[in-house]
């Protein structure tokens, strides 16, 4: 190598080493300090697209796990309500029943009467006030539609069937004050005690699909935000040994150029 006074190469190269090596030390510390390995899109355009688009499809799973939260929760209050429907249809059956036999009185039948219409108020009352976010559920024929899923098509819909559960919605009959009133009510509130079973049933099989949907959601949404940290997160293990190297030719580097410094005496020694 020449010995030159105007350009000192070797001491240029390990000044551009040094820059290198501190740029990559403050980005170890940048990874390190934020956990992530991709703090901004030029460091990995390709990988921070993706990892950015696993994140969304993640959160998004999050809220539809808590959309079918929210369907266990109405699917409990209603069969709840269902149940006493169901309890309440049975007494009546066997009011009708009592009501039907000819050795009763007239005035036994209206006792009987009596109570049975109590029931259908109540009937009514378990209707009207049955509700789920200031929804009445049970007021009438009613379906609603969950959004279990990630997109919009349905594939991602749950639909749940509800049944009303008023005197009139279940075609109970007016009254059982008659022998003849109450052998038609029979048949007609058997109806009503069978629609009423069959709902619970559906609801049941909705629940345990919701829980079925619930635990595919959670693993679908671990698995894409584990992806996500593969690509954007950082190994720190591996960061901080590269921090550790870069320190070690930084400082290497620094020597060589202190020693780089020192050529162009050579050339004084040469004249002296």
């Amino acid at each position: 190598m020449a010995i030159t006074i105007n350009n000192n190469i070797p001491s240029l190269q390990a000044n551009r080493q040094i820059n290198k090596q501190s740029k990559e030390i403050g980005d170890s510390f940048d990874k390190l300090s934020s956990g992530l390995r991709i703090n901004k899109a030029s460091a990995d355009p390709a990988g921070l697209a993706v990892a950015l688009d696993l994140l969304a499809t993640a959160d998004i799973s999050s809220v539809a796990s808590r959309n079918i939260s929210d369907g266990v929760s109405l699917t409990a209050i209603a069969d709840g309500a269902l149940e006493s429907a169901g309890e309440i249809t049975g007494r009546m059956s066997e009011l009708a029943t009592q009501a039907a036999n000819g050795t009763l009185s007239d005035e036994q039948r209206t006792a009987l009467n009596n109570e049975y219409q109590q029931l259908k108020s109540e009937l009514d009352r378990i209707a009207q006030t049955t509700e789920f976010n200031d929804q009445k559920l049970l007021a009438q024929d009613n379906t609603i539609s969950l959004q279990a899923g990630t997109s919009g098509n349905g594939s991602s819909q749950v639909v749940l069937s509800l049944p009303g559960v008023s005197s009139s919605s279940l075609g109970m009959p007016a009254n059982i004050s008659s022998q003849a009133n109450a052998q038609s009510a029979i048949d007609q509130i058997a109806t009503a005690r069978d629609n009423i079973s069959q709902a619970r049933g559906a609801i049941g099989a909705s629940a345990s699909r919701f829980e079925t949907a619930y635990n595919n959601l959670q693993t679908s949404e671990i698995n894409q935000r584990e992806a996500a940290s593969r690509i954007r997160d950082v190994d720190v293990a591996q960061e901080s040994s590269n921090l550790v190297a870069n320190r070690i030719r930084e400082q290497m580097s620094a020597a060589m150029s202190s020693q780089a410094n020192l050529l162009p005496n050579l050339a004084l020694k040469l004249l002296g």
